[in-house]
Formats: structure tokens, sequence, C-alpha cells
């Protein structure tokens, strides 16, 4: 089997990293970069694999790898190699009157849609749109990046109104669509991982718009959040040029969840005494309306409720066995159905919840260690001397290693059945929806 570049499938990882380097190299200032590759994968490889790679032919430009090296490092570089100055990106604002459906095909053709129907965005709605805000349509709201390797991309109010028209997301949607675009969290983060992200409101904006905190909440049962949604998404997705599968999304099986992302408001009436909302929890007042964001989402898995007799070690095992202990971050998704074992338990707050988590979630030394994740993002600090890594390297191979340390807790569902779940989401940040208004 071949791909689109006519090699076989399992290479063409190496030509999405040629262009994943390549521009970072051009928002390093450096786009003549002399580039050479390595076969790809490396993980997984043996040490006699590695050997035989390093040896052979730069898959890229099928010369001798080490030569290769040797002559970027050698050879003087040219007068375009030294070129300074700055490049600029010019961006087409109005296209020419056409049909709805031949729209439709030049949007989903150029990766400016979500492969799904859209609105197209006419000034005349984007106008209207921009009635629900006092903010200025040239106001700078914040940079997206589709990774930490590529350039940091900016948008305005009006770039958010014309995704939110795209959507099909309703006016009145827009100061919370607003206040989502200003967390600056990219809800299609490109990573071969596969990530996607989540968005949580609080306060009075709940039941304003309204969204949904109880049965079907993550799903599409929910108008509003299934709709600001879809906005964010897709604006996640063409303010940096577009989410386009191999090049700028990388993700290599992508992400069911991650299809119009999870927009939900946590079920503060279902919240037991002593346990606060997410916002009260990020220092905003109770009547405060906020969204909260959380990246790096990846998969979800079920509990159902905790017995008495190996809670502990029933929980230990099913936070701990989700996802590889390289990822530093969950969230527990409490029904309310659940809440009393959890009393019970002496999780009177979310607070002694999250630090039993962190302190009890543990994995071995010797299995941290073997975890690709860990070699590829944790070894090179350790051995660096950057704590905690440093010393988690020189533990006994059967000390348990406390690797979490961004849990979070909301409380969100109908209470039909005695389940809740554990995501592997990071928080990121939260923001007031009456500041976009």
């Amino acid at each position: 089997m071949e791909s689109e570049y006519g090699i076989p499938a399992v290479g063409v990882a190496i030509h999405v990293l040629h262009d994943l380097v390549r521009d970072k190299a051009l928002e390093e200032g450096m786009p003549g970069l002399r580039l050479a590759f390595t076969p790809n994968p490396v993980a997984g490889k043996t040490p006699a694999e590695l050997d035989k790679d390093i040896a052979g032919l730069d898959p890229i430009t099928r010369q001798p790898l080490m030569q290769e090296i040797v002559d970027y490092l050698t050879r003087p570089l040219t007068d375009a190699e030294k070129q300074t100055g700055s490049i600029e990106r010019p961006r087409q604002q109005l296209l020419g009157p056409d049909t709805a459906e031949n729209l439709q095909q030049l949007f989903d053709a150029r990766f400016w849609s979500d492969q799904l129907p859209i609105i197209p965005p006419t000034p005349e709605k984007v106008a209207a749109m921009l009635q629900h805000t006092s903010h200025k349509p040239d106001e700078k709201i914040g940079t997206m990046r589709v990774t930490g390797e590529r350039e940091a991309w900016s948008y305005t109010v009006e770039t958010v109104a014309i995704n939110a028209v795209m959507a099909g997301a309703k006016p009145e949607y827009f100061p919370a669509i607003l206040a989502l675009a200003a967390t600056q969290t990219n809800a299609k983060a490109s990573s071969t991982s596969s990530m996607t992200a989540m968005a949580v409101f609080n306060g009075p904006i709940a039941d304003e718009l309204p969204l949904n905190s109880g049965t079907g909440a993550l799903g599409l049962y929910n108008n509003a959040g299934a709709l600001i949604g879809r906005s964010w998404g897709l604006l996640s997705s063409n303010v940096t040029g577009g989410s386009v599968p191999g090049h700028t999304y990388l993700g290599v099986q992508g992400n069911p969840m991650g299809n119009v992302p999870a927009v939900f408001a946590e079920n503060e009436a279902a919240l037991p005494n002593g346990w606060k909302p997410v916002h009260v929890q990020k220092g905003f007042a109770p009547e405060d309306s906020v969204v909260s964001t959380f990246a790096g989402c990846q998969s979800q898995n079920t509990m159902m409720i905790l017995q008495d007799e190996d809670w502990q070690w029933v929980l230990q095992r099913f936070i701990g066995g989700l996802g590889p202990p390289n990822r530093s971050g969950k969230m527990l998704l409490i029904d309310p159905s659940t809440v009393g074992p959890l009393l019970r338990f002496g999780f009177d707050t979310k607070e002694k919840l999250i630090d039993w988590v962190k302190a009890n979630v543990t994995t071995p030394k010797a299995h941290y260690w073997l975890d690709q994740e860990v070699i590829n993002y944790k070894l090179g600090l350790a051995r660096a001397g950057v704590e905690p890594y440093a010393t988690w390297l020189k533990m006994p191979d059967d000390a348990p290693i406390p690797y979490l340390d961004n849990v979070s807790v909301v409380m969100v569902g109908g209470g039909g059945n005695v389940r809740w779940s554990a995501n592997e989401c990071i928080y990121s940040r939260s923001v007031k929806v009456n500041d976009w208004r």
C-alpha cells in the first residue's frame, strides 16, 4: 500500500515531520535551514536497527545520512541562507459571489471547514454576530499555534465571528464564544497523539444560553454547547492556516472526541457542601460567568461506584491505568449519583480528592522509565539534572513515582447510573464571559 507521496504508508511520518521542521525553521527565521532525517519511527527499534538507520540513507534526500550531516555542518552558507528580513503572510478577506454548494466544496477542499455543512459567512451574517459584543471587530484577542514547533497566528473579534457564523451559532452565543477564544486554547492542537480539548462553563451563563450539565452533556444533546464547541473547533483550525491532515493536523488516528469539542456546564446544583465549582476553585466569584478550558485530551474511561472494601486500590488502578505516565494531568468527571461514597471516604472537598490522587496514583520507577513517551520527553530532562526527574531516575526500581500534578474535578451528569469517568485532560485557562459582552 502506498501513500499520496508514492511511498509505503509506514514512511508517511517522515514527510509529515519534514513539513513540521521546515515550518519551525521558518518561524525561527531560517527558511533555508539544512535538514537531515533518520528513518522514522525511531521508537520501538532495537539498537541494531537504529545503527543500521544511522549508517543508511536520509529517507527524504536518499543521500548517505552521516555524510550529509557532515556536509551540512561544514559547507559555507550560501547568499540565500544568509538573507535577513521578514516574511509576510497576506490574508484574503472576501471571496467572490458563488452558490452555497460551490462555496461548501471550496471550503472543504481547502480545509477551512470541519468537512460538515457550514453556513457561508456573508458580511451581513458576520455583522449580525458582531452586534452582540461591544468589542471592535479588529481587536486582537490572542494567538494560537498548531504545536509548539510552529508559528503562532493571531486572530481578531471578527475572525471569531466568521467562524461562529460558519458553525451555525446563534448571535446570542457570541460573548461565550469570544470568552472561549480568549483562553487561547487550541481545540485542534496538533500532535501525533491525536489530542483534543474540552470546555466547562460555570455561573449564570449556563442557564442563560442554556448549556447542558446533566444527561448527555458531553455529547450533542446540548444545542448551545455543540454550536459553541463547533465554533471553537473551526476557529482553532482556521486561525492556524487550516487543519490539513498530514500537514497541520498530525493525529495519526484522529480523535472522535475532537469532531465537535465537548462544551458543557458543570452541574453546580449537584455539588455537595464543601465542593466548590470549577470557576470558584480558580479564584472567581460564584456569580461570575466563566469558561474553563482543558487541553491534551485523548481518551475517556468509565468506572462504576467504588466499594468501601477496596476503593483505594480501585481508584489508583482506574486513574493510573488511563494513558501513559508522561501525561501529568487527569480530569475526573463525577456524576451526582457517585457522590455519597466519595464523601464517606473522606473527600468532603474537591481539593482532598485531588490531593489524594496526586499522592497515591503512582507507577513503579522501573516501568516509568520504560514508557516510550517518558523516554522521549523526560529522560533528557532527568539526565540534565532537572527535578523531579533527576531524582526519580536514581530511585530504586520498585519506588512509586507520583507523576500527576494537574488534576481537576468536575461535577456533570444526570445521575441515571452509578458511573463516573476519568479523562486525559489538563486544565488550561479560565476567562470571564462578561468581559466579552
